[in-house]
């Protein structure tokens, strides 16, 4: 049975508009360049010198995708131009026979954009065989947004959420350096207040990813580098205040890319209630204040210390205690530093994973600052926290003053009293001094601590020697007797092996006439 003609005509019109569109010749500028829509299209390229150009019109705010499937002889670099025809981004990844492909590009109306097919290779000769562009247009909601190469042109980062994008083009060739690096920036635009900004970086394969973080100025606040090839990277309670805008910049350090696999970035703001640390705090001048008793942190990225303030507002002489506790893999150190930020004491006790201790330090009113830092400064855990507690106690008669660790800063003991103290941490050796008023015999007594062999040395006011007792060995008392002359005398109290060390155990001193 024969059909009517126009039915015939609008089937052959229907199985037209679901194949592919074709390039429509002469396409070789911008202004012959071929209208077409999100979809496929194919064309030919006829001879070595030639570039096809294909115009694309938007309605809405998206995000471009190209892929141009090679074919045999023709080297193909893709572009994208702008309605001003300034060139966005260029891709030229493989050579005579690959395939190229720009992803994420970030389009709006009124636009128009183009598409520009060049080929390379001057000894192309492959005028028959047909290419094929597959054109994608998405909803940029949540998507980066190239070319972003620049604080200029930052992509909105989603602030809290996902934002997705690719490292690809694995160089930037319309670079303004000859180092061609490709690089993504973000745009965080902080509301009025106080934040912690928390963002996870996903991993890509074949990727070593380097974060950024910038003011708007410009200055670099925060880099983390901590994964290799394949892996993530985290920025954990990175301090923010607002209004203000920020930025962060991707890179990859081995200078890889991967159109395959998209990274996700992970982002969210948490009000600051003070209980954790308030990156930056890498230094004295940034150092979060530690007001509570507890609050946490953590070791990220390799090589970052943590610096925490205390305020000493009791003008009475008190004793400070800190502990950190341990992490899986990272061997921490704890230190007290005075208000210049110069060392007083290092706790160094214990291997990786566990926790440290500071047994006490002496303090009056001021300000000091407890560092934790990872021993090596080559490890990083950003995704399990440590927990760093305090406490400030008076100081009483009868108890260790630190620093007490030499003759000058010996400790005064009357004899008929006694001090309790510590033998932490590794290392620490504690001085006391004493008068004898009349000649006689004085009477030392210690009581001993486990993990420690006690070596007592005694010396005279000009700091000679005088005499050595050594416990017969560890956890075990001494007690022992001196005849002296009227005089000033030192004792000198500390472990056989500079690793011993107790901080859960105090010794007892008592000094006696006999």
């Amino acid at each position: 049975m024969k059909r009517p003609l126009g039915v015939l005509l609008l089937a052959a019109s229907a199985l037209a508009a679901c194949g592919p569109q074709r390039e429509k010749e002469p396409n070789h500028d911008f202004s012959q360049a071929t209208p077409i829509h999100a979809g496929k299209v194919v064309g030919t390229i006829s001879s070595p010198d030639e570039a096809d150009f294909f115009r694309l019109d938007v309605a809405q705010q998206q995000t471009l995708s190209v892929h141009v499937a090679g074919i045999r002889d023709v080297d193909f670099v893709l572009s994208v131009y702008d309605g001003n025809r300034v060139e966005l981004l260029r891709a030229d990844e493989t050579a005579a026979g690959g395939d190229e492909e720009l992803l994420d590009v970030g389009v709006a109306p009124p636009g128009p954009y183009y598409i520009v097919l060049r080929n390379k290779n001057p000894n192309a000769n492959n005028p028959k065989q047909e290419y094929e562009l597959d054109v994608k247009l998405e909803r940029a909601t949540s998507r980066e947004r190239k070319p972003d190469s620049s604080v200029q042109t930052a992509s909105p980062l989603e602030l809290p959420g996902v934002t997705r994008g690719h490292f690809w083009p694995s160089q930037n060739l319309l670079s303004g350096s000859t180092d061609y690096l490709a690089e993504d920036w973000f745009r965080i635009e902080v509301s009025t207040g106080i934040f912690l900004l928390n963002i996870d970086l996903s991993e890509v394969p074949k990727v070593d990813s380097v974060m950024e973080v910038f003011d708007t100025n410009g200055y670099k606040l925060k880099q983390v580098d901590s994964g290799g090839v394949g892996e993530g990277e985290s920025l954990k309670s990175f301090g923010v205040r607002g209004p203000a805008l920020y930025y962060l910049r991707l890179f990859a350090k081995n200078r890889a890319g991967n159109p395959d696999a998209p990274f996700e970035l992970l982002t969210e703001l948490i009000p600051y209630q003070g209980r954790t640390e308030f990156e930056p705090n890498d230094q004295r001048q940034d150092a979060t204040p530690f007001e509570g008793d507890t609050i946490t942190g953590a070791i990220a990225p390799e090589g970052d210390a943590d610096w925490y303030k205390v305020s000493v507002r009791d003008p009475q002489r008190q004793l400070l205690r800190a502990s950190v506790t341990g992490v899986e893999g990272l061997d921490l150190t704890l230190t007290l530093a005075d208000s210049f930020g110069n060392p007083l004491v290092t706790v160094d006790n214990m291997g990786a994973g566990q926790p440290e201790v500071l047994t006490g330090y002496g303090v009056t009113a001021g300000d000091y600052y407890l560092v934790v830092q990872e021993k090596s400064g080559r490890k990083a855990n950003p995704r399990e926290p440590y927990t760093l507690a305090k406490s400030l106690t008076p100081w009483q008669p009868g108890l260790e003053w630190e620093p007490n660790e030499s003759t000058a800063t010996a400790q005064a003991l009357k004899v008929g009293e006694s001090a309790d103290g510590y033998v932490a941490p590794s290392g620490d050796v504690d001085y006391y001094q004493f008068n004898v008023y009349q000649k006689g015999s004085v009477s030392f007594e210690l009581a001993g601590v486990l993990n420690v062999q006690f070596v007592v040395d005694l010396y005279d006011q000009d700091g000679k020697p005088v005499q050595e007792w050594t416990a017969p060995k560890a956890g075990e008392s001494m007690a022992f007797d001196k005849d002296l002359d009227a005089g000033t005398y030192y004792l000198k109290l500390s472990g056989k092996e500079p690793s011993q060390n107790n901080v859960r155990d105090k010794y007892s001193l008592r000094l006696k006439v006999r």
